[in-house]
């Protein structure tokens, strides 16, 4: 039983032990019942500790459930004026809701049209700069820019708004195009600096035909687009010069004048022409030696065409004279060398004017040979310069590639104006050559027909002699 009563009492002191921390934030009530515990000697008091704790418990759980339902019902109060709140609300929201609603499609409806309006408005930003950015570059190549280069800027401030163009910037565009289109079909003068092929800058009254042609003073101009300014060609093209100067003196009268559609790219071809002598030098040392050749040919030519011309015009005097020869002329002399013969046989005599006759053959036929000489050596040295030019074309084409046309001209050129050159000096030459040999053959013919004259009154002497010789 002792052993009993001490396992109780253990028993009670453990659960005195464990509850005394549950209630520590109780205030000093809890604090003086621990208190009392610790005091606690025997089982009695130990029953009245936890009978007191019971009914403190009991009262704090009373007093915490009193204000669960009065804090109930403050909620329940709270939820109805909430419920009561949220209906009026609502009725208030309803007509909020589909105004909301209808808005909400309104919107959409208005943000669909507002993309296709962007999308339009895109459009006419990426025209309006795609054409505004083509449009500045023809007008910076136009000729019409050295008259109002001012377009330039305004045309750029255009071009380079990131933002959508006004209705004003379309106009002031809408007006650059009409000038453009309305300057290229008149005829203006305007003064405009003017640069000379030395690079000095004289401001000068400037004819300008459209977007073609522009001339000053008589000589052409050329636009460059890169600083819009004017430069006389160094090398004007002679033979319109004149209808130039006639066009610019024009006043207010119709006049033919020269149009380069290109806007200047033709006359610059055609002042890049190579002149006679620049093509001459195209031909280097075998083009000057087949014009030497040629100009002796010609020299010799005309030598011989001059002196047989003479002796033409002498022989046909002595033919009018027969009877009195002079040495002037090969007739002449073949008349005198047959006139101091004695009597001699027929065939002495034939002799003797073949002979006279060979001797004047020599003379008439001169340098023909030479020239005829002439008019082959030049095609044929026309075609070694040919075959010159070409190993240096070749040679041009092993050192470089042929990526380059002008580093192959070189030896094009050569090779193609050698052999023009060679043309050019043995046609006349063979020409020339065919006159003289006419002209020697036509004197030789006729020394024939006079020798065969004398051979014919000789021999009808004779046969008179001899008649009357043997009548006797």
């Amino acid at each position: 039983m002792r052993t009993l009563a001490s396992g109780l009492t253990s028993l009670l002191l453990l659960l005195c032990l464990l509850s005394s921390p549950l209630f520590a934030e109780e205030g000093a009530t809890s604090s003086g019942a621990a208190t009392t515990g610790k005091g606690i000697t025997n089982l009695d008091q130990l029953l009245q500790s936890v009978k007191d704790r019971q009914r403190k418990e009991a009262e704090l759980n009373r007093k915490r459930e009193a204000e669960f339902i009065a804090a109930r019902d403050k909620q329940k109060s709270l939820l109805a004026n909430a419920k009561k709140e949220f209906e009026r609300s609502q009725k208030l929201n309803n007509p909020l809701k589909k105004e909301t609603e209808a808005n909400t499609v309104k919107i959409a409806n208005l943000q669909k049209e507002l993309k296709k309006n962007i999308e339009e408005l895109g459009d006419i930003y990426t025209i309006f700069h795609d054409f505004s950015g083509d449009f500045n570059a023809a007008l910076k190549a136009s000729m019409v820019q050295s008259q109002f280069p001012e377009r330039e800027k305004q045309l750029k401030e255009l071009s380079d708004k990131d933002k959508l163009p006004a209705i004003s910037d379309m106009e002031d565009f809408w007006y650059l195009v009409q000038q453009e289109m309305t300057e290229s079909g008149k005829v203006a003068r305007y003064d405009a600096t003017v640069l000379n092929s030395s690079g000095q800058s004289h401001q000068q009254t400037v004819t300008r035909i459209g977007t073609f042609t522009a001339i000053s003073e008589g000589k052409f101009l050329r636009y460059i687009p890169e600083t819009g300014e004017l430069l006389s060609i160094s090398r004007q093209p002679q033979r319109y010069l004149s209808v130039a100067d006639d066009f610019e003196n024009s006043r207010g009268e119709i006049a033919p004048m020269i149009v380069d559609p290109s806007q200047g790219a033709l006359l610059g071809m055609m002042t890049e022409t190579p002149t006679l002598e620049e093509r001459i030098m195209q031909g280097k040392e075998v083009g000057y030696f087949i014009i030497l050749l040629g100009l002796i040919g010609l020299l010799v030519t005309s030598y011989r065409l001059l002196y047989l011309l003479l002796v033409w015009l002498k022989t046909r005097n002595q033919l009018r004279n027969v009877g009195s020869p002079t040495k002037g002329n090969p007739l002449g002399r073949v008349l005198q060398s047959a006139g101091k013969l004695t009597v001699v046989d027929e065939e002495t005599l034939q002799y003797k004017l073949d002979e006279a006759i060979l001797r004047e053959i020599p003379r008439l036929e001169r340098g023909h040979s030479f020239i005829k000489l002439l008019a082959a050596t030049a095609p044929l040295l026309g075609l070694l310069g040919t075959v010159v030019g070409m190993i240096a074309t070749f040679q041009a084409i092993s050192l470089f590639g042929s990526g380059d046309p002008k580093l192959m001209a070189g030896g094009i050129s050569q090779a193609l104006v050698t052999t023009v050159l060679g043309l050019v000096v043995a046609i006349p030459l063979l020409f020339g050559h065919n006159i003289v040999s006419a002209f020697s053959r036509s004197l030789i013919q006729i020394l024939d027909e006079q020798s065969a004259g004398i051979l014919a009154r000789y021999i009808e002497k004779t046969h008179r002699q001899s008649g009357s010789a043997d009548s006797e």
